[in-house]
């Protein structure tokens, strides 16, 4: 009903912004205000503005719906930025305008200039976010948690997001980047998938390379809200029924990939540590499953030993803490990808990114390994986490 009701929304947006953009090539050349490339211009721009939808609408052939879904994905991000490009433009045109009353002619100058600065802007900071986003990062947090223990090395890794936006090679740079670490422990705090098996490619290449994740303890892993089989529309998932959600090919590439799946459930590693998985509350509701209260979990566990937790989404901070967990691990916010995004998700989340301590434990969410929506990251970067926990009695 969301998705319904933006539509029109989303139209009349970009009716806007395509007049905008004529009136400044206009403004820049007569030839940019003939007919003839009003009129290619408007059908260009509406095949972009639409790819989300054809994408979407397209089961078939492979190569063209990836394609059509790569473009609308990229489109959302470059739509984003045109859209604060000409608020500001209009903005400080309109100052000028108020401040000094500036004749039709002169006015067309300063909106040349403006707009031409504009779209400069806008076309740089896209360009960065889709070359960004590729760019993978290694970033450290040292830990001490009470109580005794020995020191070990955390890999965590989160929102994956397998599907249209993934490279293989940059899974496998990634696993060699958390060997390099050489691990005592990996954690993948969900969003492996990103709602669609097929659109993963090479599933067969990228299982390889995860299982070749070398660490002391093994690989464990929580699913995420993205961690089901739905039909989606630039964000939007389509209701179907729960049994075509819960994909029993995602549950088998984990196996192959040798990750441990833990599912409302606890294990207990050779060094005392004990570490929990949390079910996903949104996949849950989906598929109509109880999901145990942090209190439940982990109330039969031993609390003089170490208690580590993977919670795909950082929302029971609080919950998980008075429940008595030492450290939890999370990803899902991706601190907001993009610019102004990443600012928003500190009011959203208690911990939108980074290593905070709530109420005596240690809470790590990772702004995530790939993306979501938006091939593009601008102010946030991908990262896997390194985690030197440390024990102190």
């Amino acid at each position: 009903m969301i998705a319904i009701f933006l539509a029109p929304v989303y139209i009349l947006l970009n009716v806007y912004l395509a007049r905008w953009v004529l009136r400044w090539t206009g403004a820049c050349h007569h030839l940019c205000g003939t007919k003839a490339f009003r009129a290619a211009f408007i059908v260009l721009y509406a095949l972009v503005v639409s790819a989300p939808l054809t994408g979407f609408l397209v089961g078939s052939p492979y190569p063209l719906r990836q394609f059509l879904l790569q473009v609308g994905n990229y489109w959302l991000g470059w739509m984003l930025y045109l859209v604060l490009a000409v608020l500001a433009v209009e903005l400080a045109l309109a100052v000028i305008r108020r401040a000094r009353g500036k004749d039709f002619e002169q006015m067309q100058q300063v909106r040349r200039v403006q707009g031409g600065v504009a779209l400069l802007l806008v076309c740089t900071v896209s360009f960065y976010g889709m070359a960004h986003a590729k760019r993978l990062y290694v970033t450290d947090y040292d830990v001490t948690l009470q109580g005794a223990g020995e020191d070990m090395t955390v890999a965590l890794l989160a929102d994956l997001h397998l599907g249209y936006s993934t490279d293989p090679a940059y899974i496998e740079q990634a696993v060699e980047k958390i060997n390099n670490m050489q691990p005592d422990l990996v954690v993948v705090a969900g969003d492996i998938f990103d709602n669609e098996y097929e659109a993963v490619p090479e599933p067969e290449r990228i299982a390889t390379a995860l299982a070749s994740l070398d660490s002391t303890y093994g690989v464990y892993a929580c699913w995420g809200n993205h961690d089901l089989s739905e039909p989606i529309l630039a964000g939007f998932t389509w209701d179907t029924a729960d049994a075509d959600k819960d994909d029993p090919r995602m549950t088998e590439f984990l196996e192959k990939a040798g990750i441990t799946l833990l599912d409302d459930r606890a294990v207990t590693l050779p060094n005392g540590v004990q570490l929990v998985g949390r079910r996903d509350p949104a996949r849950s509701k989906k598929l109509a499953v109880q999901r145990l209260s942090p209190a439940q979990l982990i109330e039969p566990l031993d609390s003089a030993q170490p208690i580590f937790v993977i919670d795909h989404q950082p929302k029971e901070l609080e919950a998980l803490a008075q429940a008595g967990a030492d450290l939890a691990l999370s990803g899902h916010t991706h601190d907001g990808q993009l610019f102004p995004g990443n600012l928003m998700m500190r009011l959203l989340w208690g911990n939108a990114c980074g290593c905070e301590q709530i109420r005596g434990m240690t809470s790590v969410v990772t702004s995530g390994l790939g993306v979501w929506g938006p091939d593009m990251r601008v102010g946030t970067r991908s990262e896997v986490v390194r985690l030197s926990v440390h024990f102190s009695e």
